[in-house]
């Protein structure tokens, strides 16, 4: 129930998935009774239809943004607990890389500045603002692109949007470089040539098995392969489910008890194609910084990682200056220059500047406003998400470079590397006050 109200989105500080209500007008929500209705196709295609009639509109849309949003979750929990015994895979990273719509009302786009810098504009999040980053390829978050490519003749929305998660290159580059093929084991067997087999069995296998040995199973496989799929088909209508039974594996040259060993081969062959067995070795501190990270990439790339940078760093630095903020209202009947700091200090003032207006000695503004102490405790919290994502992962056990990025992000948050007109840290203070 409420799924047109709540988004699935993830906590910042657990990176589990919380839903959080919806900023969705009364009136929308009583037309469609959405607070009490399932998911029905029928209320799908007329919020779609309304969304595109009132482009400018965010209601409708935003409805969608949550519909769509619990199957996202459900199909990458699925997923996980395909593979979370056989590999090493974090749930936490493949729902940062999809789950990424947080429910706003606004899109932060990219756009580029005179001096050709990138920056950001604040759009209301509707149709017409997704149709815009639709035309310049960076539609985003995950559900934008769901919703706005969605085609109802051809499925309804939660088995479109399961495939689209099923189908997502950013999730299958993740779960390449762990090793996971979303193919089925047999057949990625039966796609492989002889000279892969064997040369996955020499590099990656892990049975007792000799490669001769399994390149003579991996022969009577194919010749059996095709003539089970071929009865299969036949008796089902279907090209997809078919799993090998007791004859199949008896059929086998050597004879098959189990499906043991079919499934260590694949296992190979999953590490063999990802590359897993040969990881890449970082010399000279090359990824001591953000801004490493960003040097090899396309301009689609970068936008794509600032943007996870950013997405990171406002989950984490909302809660924690929320919180800073509301203890400190508690003092500001009492003594109006606390207030008053702070909105100076969120327009970008110096704390000398600020000590000046507020009629007191720095200290005290340093004090009240720890800014380095604030960007510490978002810097760390954030750099445990980001480590958890592709460009980052590399990290994990590298001290001396997890202490770079906590550097790298405070850097970020006080001094406007983001190319923002204000640094990220005051933005957020100041959408804290008001």
């Amino acid at each position: 129930m409420k799924d047109y109200c709540e988004i699935s989105k993830i906590e910042a500080s657990s990176l589990m998935v919380e839903r959080k209500v919806l900023d969705i007008d009364t009136n929308l929500i009583d037309k469609f009774d959405l607070l009490n209705s399932q998911p029905t196709e029928n209320i799908d295609k007329n919020l779609l239809l309304l969304a595109k009639k009132n482009p400018k509109e965010k209601d409708s849309l935003m409805a969608l943004r949550g519909r769509v949003s619990h199957p996202i979750s459900q199909k990458i929990n699925l997923i996980y607990n395909q593979f979370k015994e056989r590999y090493e895979i974090e749930l936490s990273e493949m729902l940062i890389i999809l789950l990424d719509d947080s429910g706003d009302k606004y899109l932060r786009v990219p756009k580029n500045t005179p001096d050709k810098k990138m920056g950001f504009i604040k759009k209301i999040f509707c149709w017409e603002t997704i149709e815009y980053m639709q035309m310049k390829n960076n539609l985003k978050p995950f559900t934008a692109e769901i919703i706005v490519e969605y085609n109802s003749s051809l499925s309804n929305l939660t088995t479109w949007t399961k495939n689209k998660v099923q189908g997502s290159a950013e999730l299958k580059s993740y779960l390449k470089k762990c090793g996971i093929l979303l193919i089925s084991p047999w057949a990625l067997i039966a796609d492989s040539s002889s000279k892969r087999i064997t040369e996955a069995w020499d590099r990656c296998g892990e049975g007792v098995f000799q490669t001769s040995y399994i390149k003579k199973l991996y022969e009577s496989y194919i010749d059996e392969y095709k003539k089970a799929k071929t009865i299969y088909k036949e008796k089902t209508g279907k090209i997809s489910g078919w799993q090998p039974d007791e004859n199949f594996l008896k059929s086998l040259n050597p004879t098959q008890q189990n499906k043991e060993t079919l499934l260590l081969l694949d296992k190979a062959l999953r590490k063999y194609l990802s590359a897993i067995y040969t990881p890449r070795q970082f010399e000279n501190n090359e990824e001591s910084q953000i801004q490493s990270f960003e040097e090899d990439l396309d301009d689609d790339s970068k936008i794509n990682l600032i943007s996870k940078i950013e997405l990171t760093l406002r989950n984490c630095g909302e809660p924690i200056i929320k919180e800073l903020i509301s203890q400190d209202k508690k003092k500001w009947d009492k003594d109006k220059s606390r207030k008053l700091a702070w909105q100076l200090y969120s327009q970008g003032l110096s704390q000398r500047e600020i000590a000046a207006k507020c009629e007191h000695k720095q200290a005290w503004v340093s004090k009240l406003l720890p800014e380095k102490k604030i960007s510490e405790s978002i810097a760390q919290e954030s750099a445990i998400i980001l480590l958890r994502i592709n460009e980052f992962s590399s990290l994990k056990n590298d001290i001396d470079g997890i202490e770079r990025l906590v550097e790298s992000l405070k850097n970020h948050l006080i001094n406007s590397e983001l190319n923002e007109k204000r640094p990220l840290l005051k933005q957020l203070i100041k959408e804290a006050i008001e």
